[in-house]
C-alpha cells in the first residue's frame, strides 16, 4: 500500500528541525557549566531540553501528518506521548554532554551515539503508534540508513554547538544559523528515510483510528504552533540570558579593574607622599583624593544596587514559570492567563533592561572618569616628590595651576571660584617643591577660610607681579580670601610653630611654609582687616633667571 505526502506540512516539519536545531545552539552556552552557574546551568538544562524535545517531537509529529495513506489513520495517545518524552530525554543528554568544560572524542562519539538511537526510537516509537495491522514492516538497509544518519547529525550537532557556545558575535550568530539548516535538514533526512524504509502490507488498517484515538489533524497543527511559539520563546530567553550575562561579566571586570586601581593609586600616592616630604601637600592631595572618592563610592553604591536590584531575576522566574508547566506548555501558553501574558511580560523585561543596563554603563563612565581625576592628583603630587632643595627654572603661572589642581576637589566641593590675575612673568630660578609647598598649603587655608562664611560668594584670588622693592625686584605672589579674617592678635603668632585657630589644626602647616619661604631667600606675610574681613597671604621671593644666575 503506497502513500504520498503533503508537502506544505513537510515544509513545516524542515522549518520546525531548523528552529529544533538553532534552539540547541542558543542553549549551548546557557547550559555551559564553564559560563553559567551550576543551579542555572540545571535549570536551563531542564528547561532547555523541554523545549528542544517537543521541538524534535512536533518535527516528527508533523512530518508524519504530512503523509496520507489511503486508509483513515490516527495515533495511540499513549505511545505519541511516550515518542515525546524519549525525544526529552534525547535533548537532555545532548545538553549535558554541552554543560562539560571539554568534550573529548571519546565523550562525543558516546553522546552522538545516545543521540542517534534516542531519536530513531523516538521516530520508530511514533510509527508504531500508528498500530497498523498488519505491522509495518521496515526495510532493513533503509531502517540502518536511518539510524547512521541519526547518529551522524547527533555528531555534528554536538560538535557545532559546543565549537559555538561561547561565541555571540554577529558572524557567530550567521554560523549558528547556517549550521541550524544543516542540523535541521539532517533531522528531516532522518526521519524521512525511516518513513521510507516503512513498508504498508495491501489492506492494511489503522487500529488506532478505529479505536478513536488522536485523529484531529487541527489540534495536531495546533500543537505544531505552540511548539514553535516555545521554541522562539526560549530562543528569546536565551538570548536575553547570554547577553545579559555577557554584560554583568563585563560590568564586573571593569569594577574589578577599577577597584585595582584605586588600590595602585593609594599605593602610589603613599609612596609619593613619603618620598616628597612635605607633610602639607600630602594632606591636601589626600583630601582632594577623599573628596573624589565620595564619589566614587556613591557610584559603586548605585551600581550594586542595580545589579542586586536587577530586573534579570525576573528572567529566572520566566522560566521556572516554564518548567512547572513542562508537560502541558503548549496549552499553558495558548489558554492560560497566565501563560497568554508571559510573550508579552519577555518584550517589557527587555526594554526593562536595556533601560538598567544603559544607567549602570552610565554611572561605570563617572567611576572611571573619578579615577582618571585621581590618577591626575596623583601624577601631579608626584612631579613635585623629590630633593629637599632643587633649585631649576619655573614658569610660575604653570606652577599655581598645578597647586589649584591639587586643591581641585575641595574647591569644585564648596564651590569656591578662583579668580587669576597673573603679569607677564618671565622663566625664573625656583625651588619648585619648597614653592608647591607653600602654594598648596596656602589655597587650601583660603578654602578653609571660608567654611563659616554663608552671607557672600566663596572667592579666593590669585594675583603674581614682579615688585619693586627697597632691595631689589622681587616675585610677589598673592593668595587673597574672604573668609572668616584674623583678629589683630593672632596675626603676630600667626607663623609661630604649634600656633593654630582651627580646632583639627596641628600648628606646623604656616609655620613650615614661613621657613621654607625664608630658605628660598624669601619672606611670607599675613594681613588681615580684623576678623569677618578676609586675608592676604604675600608671598616674595629674590628673582633669578637663568641669565643672570650667579
Amino acid at each position: 500500500m503506497d502513500g504520498y505526502y503533503d508537502l506544505s506540512l513537510v515544509s513545516l516539519s524542515v522549518a520546525v528541525a531548523i528552529l529544533a536545531s538553532y534552539t540547541a545552539l542558543g542553549l549551548a552556552g546557557c547550559v555551559s557549566a564553564s559560563e553559567s552557574t551550576p543551579r542555572k546551568s540545571w535549570t536551563w538544562l531542564v528547561a532547555g531540553a523541554v523545549s528542544m524535545g517537543i521541538g524534535i517531537w512536533s518535527m516528527h509529529f508533523v512530518g508524519m501528518l504530512a503523509f496520507h495513506l489511503p486508509v483513515a489513520v490516527a495515533y495511540d495517545l499513549p505511545l505519541s506521548l511516550l515518542s515525546m518524552i524519549i525525544a526529552i530525554i534525547v535533548s537532555a543528554i545532548a545538553l549535558f554532554f554541552l554543560r562539560r568544560p571539554q568534550l573529548g572524542t571519546r565523550n562525543l562519539t558516546i553522546g552522538a551515539t545516545l543521540m542517534g538511537i534516542g531519536i530513531s526510537a523516538m521516530h520508530y516509537t511514533g510509527m508504531s503508534a500508528m498500530q497498523m495491522s498488519p505491522p509495518i514492516r521496515y526495510s532493513p538497509p533503509l531502517f540502518i540508513a536511518s539510524v547512521l544518519i541519526a547518529v551522524v547529525a547527533s555528531l555534528a550537532a554536538l560538535w557545532i554547538a559546543f565549537q559555538l557556545r561561547s561565541k555571540h558575535s554577529r558572524v557567530a550568530r550567521m554560523a549558528k544559523f547556517g549550521s541550524a539548516c544543516v542540523m535541521g535538514v539532517a533531522i528531516s533526512g532522518m526521519h524521512y528515510t525511516g518513513m521510507a524504509a516503512a513498508q504498508f502490507a495491501p489492506g492494511s488498517v489503522c487500529l488506532a483510528a478505529a479505536s478513536g484515538s488522536i485523529n484531529n489533524t487541527a489540534l495536531a497543527l495546533a500543537i505544531g504552533g505552540s511548539t514553535m511559539a516555545i521554541l522562539s520563546l526560549t530562543l528569546i530567553a536565551a538570548a536575553l540570558d547570554t547577553h545579559f550575562a555577557a554584560n554583568n561579566a563585563k560590568l564586573a571586570l571593569a569594577l574589578q579593574k577599577i577597584t585595582r586601581e584605586l588600590h595602585e593609586a593609594q599605593g602610589e600616592l603613599v609612596t609619593s607622599a613619603r618620598q616628597a616630604g612635605m607633610a602639607e601637600i600630602a594632606n591636601n592631595v589626600l583630601h582632594n583624593v577623599g573628596n573624589v572618592l565620595n564619589s566614587v563610592n556613591v557610584s559603586a553604591g548605585l551600581v550594586n544596587r542595580r545589579m542586586r536590584d536587577s530586573k534579570a531575576q525576573g528572567l529566572a522566574k520566566a522560566v521556572d514559570l516554564m518548567n512547572e508547566h513542562a508537560a502541558d506548555l503548549g496549552d499553558f501558553l495558548t489558554r492560560d492567563e497566565k501563560g497568554k501574558l508571559l510573550p508579552g511580560y519577555l518584550n517589557k523585561l527587555v526594554a526593562a533592561l536595556s533601560a538598567e543596563q544603559q544607567s549602570i554603563v552610565e554611572e561605570l563612565e563617572s567611576l572611571t572618569k573619578s579615577v582618571d581625576h585621581i590618577k591626575d592628583i596623583v601624577a601631579t603630587q608626584q612631579s613635585y616628590a623629590g630633593a629637599a632643595s632643587l633649585v631649576e627654572a619655573v614658569q610660575i603661572r604653570d606652577l599655581l595651576e598645578d597647586a589649584l589642581h591639587m586643591n581641585a576637589g575641595a574647591l569644585v566641593r564648596h564651590q569656591v571660584a578662583v579668580v587669576k590675575e597673573f603679569a607677564e612673568v618671565p622663566v625664573l630660578l625656583l625651588d619648585k617643591p619648597r614653592l608647591m609647598q607653600i602654594l598648596v598649603n596656602l589655597i587650601g587655608n583660603a578654602k578653609q577660610a571660608m567654611d563659616g562664611v554663608v552671607d557672600r560668594i566663596h572667592q579666593i584670588s590669585l594675583r603674581v607681579d614682579i615688585a619693586d622693592l627697597g632691595d631689589g625686584r622681587r616675585l610677589r605672589i598673592r593668595v587673597e580670601d574672604e573668609g572668616e579674617g584674623i583678629a589683630p592678635e593672632n596675626l603676630a603668632r600667626l607663623f609661630v610653630h604649634g600656633f593654630t585657630t582651627r580646632k583639627n589644626g596641628h600648628g606646623f602647616g604656616l609655620h613650615s611654609c614661613a621657613l621654607a619661604a625664608k630658605e628660598m631667600g624669601g619672606t611670607l606675610m599675613a594681613h588681615s582687616d580684623g576678623p569677618g574681613k578676609g586675608a592676604t597671604f604675600t608671598l616674595e621671593l629674590p628673582l633669578k633667571t637663568p641669565g643672570n644666575n650667579p
